[in-house]
């Protein structure tokens, strides 16, 4: 055992029989093809067999697999059985030695919410609730109403009031990635400088600004207009820093938008409703270790709460890689392989928080050689059409692979990116050198940003960013492609693989940016 058995805890949870089995079987998929077995040879650690992977039809149940689940906020029972269900998938994958890490949080939850004119004559349709804003009551909030545009400042005039606020337009391009990357990897030229690269969620940032301000100034509620057709709209889950607020708001889309912005001229009152709760919790990280010839530590991470199937994937994808390596003479590995399903991304990083603290003084840390971080695998682009629904355009979704300036590290990404043949990509840099590592104030946007940030640990940030990333109630089987799936997973393994024969000092070797 590589750690000490007071270090970490199993926890037993009842899952219900159904769920149980839709998460190991294909369900109303049909019988799944026979899983890879038996021993591999030590060449296979060297130059990893493609072949001896999943099938597209088994990594198709698990994605609709995902989908039944829905929503998998922080703590949830949704997440924590979910949570169970890749214990026993990773047993059955032949991980020697799992484990569970509880982390104590507070999570909010919202129970009801809706919008109205207060005297009751005119219901307001919600895109969805602010999550970590605050509550109501069940009785909802009554308030006169005020209209502020894009990027106006809120001042005091807006105490007491509901304050409907519009959320700038995402206007990101490619140039996003052009100006800095480290590496791109685009043979086809499917996204050239200057193309349109608009995400909802690109609105993160502001949205926080705006929501502090808000509350700085004594609004008494909020309704953030995002400038999105409804079926866009619907879902926003964010933000997710676990900054309780006391601000309560929904969301409303841009149509809706457009009748309060009216009704505001007209001084109309408000009944906000956000029915909410916090309460204590313990979720789980859930860790395994595939002992090699080594004490040290080559990581392989992902995250497994989520909005939808995409967000996240990468524990179906992290099952897939540990059956491989689970299968090589342990002599083989350079590196011991520890697996950390991390929890709280929804919920501020309070699951890598945790593991970082907790290990701070026993040595562990400093036997962590590498890791690597993967999210949102095999995703399609999907974007809004002519109808305000999201349909496919034909292309990949744009894919990066974020972390710090090592050389070493940078090789790495880029030849896993080849491998794969994940096209558009780019090995980016962090964005925020100079970050802690907290939900507000990533050094780049990914779980993976938590280990850099806030350790110091060498990080490679495997994401991608569909445009529904975010927002809970969307079905993602039919936006995967499988067969990229399956090449991420084996690129992705020969990437630990490489990456466990580089020497420890390398992995550490920091570059500053050319001047």
């Amino acid at each position: 055992m590589l750690y000490a058995p007071g270090r970490l805890w199993r926890l037993r949870r009842a899952v219900g029989a159904a769920l149980l089995i839709c998460g190991l079987t294909a369900c109303a998929s049909g019988r799944e093809p026979r899983a890879p077995a038996g021993a591999l040879p030590p060449q296979a650690a060297i130059e990893v067999d493609r072949t001896q992977f999943h099938s597209e039809t088994r990594l198709r149940a698990w994605q609709e697999d995902l989908d039944r689940r829905g929503l998998r906020d922080t703590g949830s029972p949704a997440h924590e059985a979910y949570v169970d269900t890749l214990h026993q998938r990773l047993r059955e994958a032949g991980v020697p030695e799992l484990y569970f890490e509880p982390v104590t949080m507070t999570r909010w939850e919202a129970r009801r919410w809706s919008l109205e004119l207060a005297d009751g004559t005119d219901r307001i349709r919600t895109a969805g609730y602010i999550p970590y804003s605050g509550s109501t009551g069940a009785q909802g909030l009554v308030a006169p109403m005020r209209y502020l545009s894009a990027g106006q400042h809120p001042d005091r005039g807006v105490a007491g009031s509901i304050v409907v606020v519009e959320l700038p337009e995402p206007a990101l391009t490619s140039d996003f990635f052009h100006a800095m990357a480290l590496y791109k990897h685009d043979p086809a030229n499917a996204l050239p400088p200057g193309a349109p690269y608009a995400r909802p969620y690109q609105i993160l940032e502001a949205l926080v600004q705006t929501l502090d301000a808000l509350q700085a100034a004594g609004a008494a509620g909020v309704v953030a207009v995002l400038d999105e057709p409804a079926d866009i709209a619907a879902g926003l889950y964010a933000p997710y820093d676990r900054e309780l607020r006391k601000l309560p708001g929904v969301y409303v889309d841009r149509e809706a938008g457009a009748r309060l912005k009216a009704l505001a001229a007209s001084g109309a009152r408000l009944r906000l409703v956000l029915d909410a709760q916090a309460e204590e919790v313990v979720t789980r990280n859930l860790i395994g270790i595939i002992p090699g010839a080594s004490s040290e530590l080559t990581v392989i991470n992902s995250h497994t709460d989520g909005t939808n199937g995409i967000e996240d994937n990468g524990p179906n994808a992290i099952v897939d890689i540990a059956q491989y390596l689970a299968r090589l003479p342990r002599e083989a590995l350079p590196r011991s392989i520890m697996i950390m399903l991390s929890s709280g991304h929804f919920a501020g990083g309070v699951g890598i928080q945790g593991f970082l603290a907790r290990h701070r003084e026993d040595g562990l840390r400093g036997r962590i050689a590498s890791i690597v971080t993967i999210e949102h695998l095999g995703a399609t682009e999907w974007l809004p059409g002519p109808d305000g629904r999201l349909a496919p355009t034909g292309r990949d979704e744009p894919a990066a692979i974020f972390l710090p300036r090592i050389p070493a590290l940078v090789r790495a990404a880029s030849a896993m990116l080849r491998n794969a043949q994940a096209a558009p990509a780019f090995v980016m840099p962090p964005l925020n050198p100079d970050a802690d590592g907290g939900p507000n104030s990533a050094s780049w946007p990914g779980e993976g940003q938590y280990f850099w940030g806030g350790a110091r640990l060498p990080t490679l940030n495997y994401i991608t960013g569909p445009d529904y990333l975010l927002n809970y109630g969307v079905t993602t089987a039919d936006k995967v492609d499988y067969g990229r799936m399956r090449r991420e997973t084996a690129a992705i393994t020969q990437l630990l693989l490489d990456l466990s024969r580089e020497p420890y000092e390398a992995l550490r070797d920091e570059q500053p940016p050319a001047p």
